[in-house]
């Protein structure tokens, strides 16, 4: 598979005693695909509500040509914030794969459950890849100890009343 770039060709043409040269210069642009995926192949992520949580994605240049601007995004929900380190890559040679860390930070009031995060990435002349991840939202587990104390505390109450009440 050729690389993209510029290859000069020479062409003679003769007829008798009659010769030409001619200089063609084909002008190859290569193919522009891109893949992503995690290192592990999980799509899935744990959060706590409000506190961020770290992955890693890949990012690889498939194609023929040197994918430049590559860009990320993500489809969360809303009050979610999302970030890429790096936020791009200036250029990414073909075959070449780089890691790219993703903070994923759940809104502080999100509700326990599972949610789905897309992660876009975007390079040039359509190149493009999505990611589709789990988060698993849960509660930070102080929640649970105010529960456990609670539940103690209108135990004790009612102990209590029981007691007084006879």
């Amino acid at each position: 598979e050729a690389m993209a770039g510029n290859y000069p060709i020479l062409v003679w043409v003769s007829s008798g005693d009659k010769k030409a040269e001619v200089k063609l210069t084909v002008v190859l642009t290569g193919i522009y695909k891109l893949d992503a995926g995690t290192p592990t192949g999980l799509l899935s992520l744990e959060a706590l509500t409000g506190k961020p949580a770290i992955m890693s994605l890949f990012v690889k240049n498939t194609g023929s040509a040197i994918n430049r601007n590559v860009t990320f995004s993500s489809f969360k929900p809303e009050n979610w914030k999302v970030d890429f380190k790096p936020e791009k890559i200036d250029a990414l040679e073909p075959g070449v794969m780089k890691q790219v860390e993703v903070t994923v930070t759940p809104f502080a009031q999100a509700l326990v459950g599972d949610y789905s995060v897309g992660l876009s990435v975007d390079g040039e002349k359509g190149s493009n890849k999505t990611v589709e991840m789990r988060v698993s939202v849960k509660a930070s587990a102080t929640w649970g100890w105010i529960g456990i104390v609670i539940i103690v505390v209108v135990i004790g109450g009612l102990g209590g009343l029981f007691l007084w009440l006879g």
